[in-house]
């Protein structure tokens, strides 16, 4: 992710993304609203909010190849070989976008593809974390560092952080695939899976910054996003688990948790917008006598 997330292009992107994301799902939220009083207005709205975060998956997937293209350019091919994985996860998270919209919504098969794409990153930041962890033995090993436990858990250890990270994708993408199943069961397991998936990888996050790992002023705002979002999936656990009869429970049902979802993409697309903020003055010129 450092390597998408360095450079003024590819962040540019992200945050046409989030701004995208977060009008589709702006869409998504009046078409619960208006559920109640016009299910053919409704549909509508979702339709139109599906199509919307498809957009802003082909610009998330835009940012990971312009990545991927500046890191060819410069000859790194471990980068490369990574960014090549991550734009593979992301194509399969753009298709799953791609099947919702083109379906209405109806498609089984959407959810199960984004799942495949979040199993994707997962795998590289298991990747991450035993490459870490290896480097951290050879480093304790070269000075023979036995105090204090060992190169285990020091401030400036990162395997278990980046296995937290791993373990927190893979369980969000097990609860994303579990959305593709219509029964109240499979609906309280994929926002419980979703909410602790989303909380674990928050968790990693707050952990690093603790150890010094993560400086970055964005940060903060992406915590709180994944804490927010993670409400909004159990939220969504409750909602599956309640007997709504009527279109008016219903409705109001999912227009908070499509309410809870919007302030946590708003949040995390505040930190990409901080990140852009940040890059900008590095990539203006410098003007000659300035």
């Amino acid at each position: 992710m450092e390597h998408i997330t360095k450079s003024l292009t590819p962040v540019a992107l992200l945050v046409a993304a989030a701004v995208v994301f977060v009008l589709g799902t702006a869409f998504l939220l009046a078409s619960d609203a208006t559920l109640s009083s016009s299910v053919g207005a409704s549909s509508d709205l979702a339709q139109a909010g599906r199509w919307i975060q498809f957009l802003a998956g082909a610009s998330a997937m835009a940012a990971v190849c312009t990545a991927g293209w500046e890191v060819i350019v410069g000859s790194e091919w471990a980068a490369a070989a990574e960014l090549a994985a991550a734009a593979l996860g992301t194509l399969l998270l753009m298709i799953g976008l791609l099947t919702a919209a083109a379906s209405n919504g109806s498609s089984t098969a959407g959810p199960v593809t984004s799942a495949v794409g979040i199993g994707i990153w997962a795998l590289l930041v298991l990747s991450r974390a035993a490459r870490a962890s290896l480097a951290e033995q050879a480093a304790g090993r070269a000075v023979g560092a036995t105090v204090l436990g060992g190169p285990g858990r020091g401030a400036g250890h990162q395997a278990d952080l980046w296995l937290a990270a791993a373990i927190g994708l893979f369980v969000l993408a097990i609860g994303y695939g579990f959305t593709s199943a219509a029964s109240e069961g499979a609906g309280i397991a994929a926002g419980i899976l979703q909410a602790a998936g989303i909380g674990v990888l928050a968790g990693s996050m707050a952990a690093a910054r603790s150890r010094g790992l993560l400086r970055a002023h964005p940060v903060p705002s992406v915590i709180v996003g994944l804490v927010i979002l993670a409400v909004s999936f159990l939220a969504a656990a409750i909602v599956a688990g309640l007997t709504l009869s009527t279109l008016t429970a219903l409705g109001a049902g999912l227009t908070v948790i499509t309410a809870i979802e919007l302030a946590g993409i708003v949040s995390l697309g505040l930190a990409a917008w901080t990140r852009l903020r940040e890059l900008y003055p590095s990539a203006r010129p410098v003007q000659a006598g300035g």
